[in-house]
């Protein structure tokens, strides 16, 4: 039986609705503090690159499972939501205000960045690859060099059999097989990429069309995305493409060496976009504004690239940006060998250690 002052009592029953009350008060306020707009979970939100999509998912994977740690309990901000949209969709859709990144396989130029106020920084490489759909080519593959490639393209050599081609693979019979051209039709890095080596490689292209992420193709069919326009390519016999080398290789595709400036003919696989991103001296760079297509090098492949995350500072809060920053330093630790994996060429470490002083020299532009 409880026992004490009546007075004490009553005065204990008078306040405790105030009691109530106040804490009722505080939970509302707790409520709306963790669900406000600076503490809402939401995924680290990014678009663009096709050719990069493979190896984002890899890695959004990685980066959920490492942030929960083995356990079970994860957070939207642990997630990753990519579209591979395109290069130039992607690079488009950044100033939408829930978009923390766009990929693309073209640089930014560093003018472009900083009237937006967006950062750059690579995050893997990769080659371009001429794919195609023959059959009997020996072990070495197809010989194909920027010239003969451009005049296909403008609908110059419309035959398998055509001297041209004829004279880069001496003793290979590829029979009188038309040519199907396909392209991609939506914008893209690697049509950007493509077309800057079809650029240097002929005058009459650089003339009449030049580089870009969207042209107006002389001929050809096109195509959404690398998917599709692998799985044209699967589905015609002589048809010819450009497309990421590691989808390429998994699709089981043939695809050609091509002829470097030192006139040796390689493959797009890591070893000659190793030697391509070599000869490029990136901490001389700004925002690492740099092309990997036609450079110096016996073993550099011709039709290389960087893919690149381009990043909106201003209007952001530092939270924003850092998320991505995160997302990508894991990437860039662990997630070498799932690149490699894939087809992809990882950063150098010297790089890596670049890009990392690049983050750190980032002021905040918003609160």
């Amino acid at each position: 039986m409880f026992s004490g002052n009546p007075t004490s009592i009553a005065s204990s029953h008078s306040l405790w609705p105030k009691l109530v009350g106040g804490v009722i008060a505080l939970a509302v306020a707790l409520a709306a503090a963790l669900t406000g707009p600076a503490a809402r979970a939401e995924p680290i939100r990014g678009a663009g690159s096709t050719l990069a999509a493979p190896v984002i998912a890899k890695w959004a994977t990685a980066y959920k499972n490492a942030r929960a740690d083995g356990g079970d309990f994860f957070t939207l901000d642990w997630t990753v939501d990519y579209e591979p949209v395109g290069s130039l969709a992607g690079l488009m859709r950044l100033k939408q205000p829930e978009l923390d990144f766009a990929a693309t396989d073209v640089p930014v130029p560093p003018a472009n960045l900083a009237s937006s106020g967006q950062k750059q920084f690579p995050i893997v490489m990769g080659g371009i690859a001429v794919v195609t759909n023959l059959e009997g080519l020996p072990e070495g593959g197809l010989r194909l060099s920027g010239p003969v490639l451009a005049d296909i393209y403008l609908g110059k050599i419309t035959s398998w059999s055509d001297p041209a081609i004829q004279a880069l693979n001496p003793g290979i019979a590829l029979g009188d097989l038309a040519i199907s051209v396909f392209h991609r039709q939506d914008g893209s890095g690697s049509t950007h990429v493509f077309t800057e080596f079809l650029s240097v490689s002929s005058e009459e292209w650089k003339t009449r069309l030049g580089a870009d992420t969207l042209i107006e193709w002389p001929l050809g069919t096109g195509a959404e995305g690398t998917q599709a326009l692998i799985g044209a390519v699967a589905a015609t016999k002589g048809a010819i493409a450009y497309a990421e080398y590691g989808q390429v290789l998994r699709a089981g595709l043939p695809f050609a060496a091509v002829r470097n400036r030192a006139g040796n003919f390689i493959k797009p696989d890591p070893a000659g976009v190793q030697a391509a991103a070599t000869s490029v001296a990136w901490g001389e760079t700004t925002d690492f504004f740099a092309s990997l297509t036609d450079r110096d090098g016996d073993a550099a492949y011709p039709i290389s690239t960087a893919v690149f995350a381009v990043v909106q500072v201003s209007g952001r809060s530092e939270h924003r940006y850092r998320r991505v920053h995160d997302l990508f330093r894991l990437a860039f630790t662990q997630g070498a060998g799932d690149a490699a994996a894939l087809g992809y060429v990882p950063l150098p470490s010297a790089l890596v250690g670049q890009i990392e002083q690049y983050w750190s020299g980032q002021a905040p532009l918003a609160n």
